[in-house]
């Protein structure tokens, strides 16, 4: 049986331009514990997000202090995950804009490389004809494991 390996900051930083699916963790108003998947566009900087008002954007909102998840998993044997700390913050005017744009630009190029139908280059919002929160998770804080080298996983 192989240890796990330490990702380097490249590795990280390779996996989490590359993925578009991530799951944020957040503690709600009565203390406990939340992990909801989100898709999301990633600029070095943070992880942005675009979602309806509902509990989450509610929850992060009263406590910020939120972490994520970015997996890649080929396998129960051959799999690399991220982890980030950060700090949720609703975007508004021209920086909300541009994350929908990201995040939508970054859909569509996922649906395309998988020849998903053209339903999924859509946000969740857009889809739902909802009113949408932009928001942003700034990376405090960035760890990464794997089971083989990240080059070694296909993309």
């Amino acid at each position: 049986m192989s240890a796990e390996l330490i990702l380097t900051a490249d590795a990280i930083e390779r996996l989490l331009h590359a993925e578009f699916v991530a799951h944020i963790g957040y503690v709600d108003r009565r203390g406990l514990p939340c992990i909801v998947p989100i898709s999301y566009a990633y600029d070095g900087l943070a992880l942005y997000g675009y979602s309806m008002l509902g509990a989450k954007i509610e929850n992060m909102s009263a406590n910020p202090n939120v972490c994520a998840e970015v997996d890649r998993i080929r396998n129960a044997a051959d799999w690399c995950s991220v982890f980030v700390r950060g700090t949720f913050e609703h975007l508004h005017g021209e920086y909300a804009v541009d994350a929908v744009e990201r995040i939508s630009a970054r859909m569509s190029v996922a649906a395309i490389a998988v020849g998903a139908p053209a339903e999924a280059a859509r946000t969740f919002v857009d889809r739902n004809r909802g009113v949408g929160i932009a928001y942003r998770i700034l990376i405090t804080e960035k760890s990464g494991r794997s089971s083989v080298p990240l080059e070694d996983m296909p993309v």
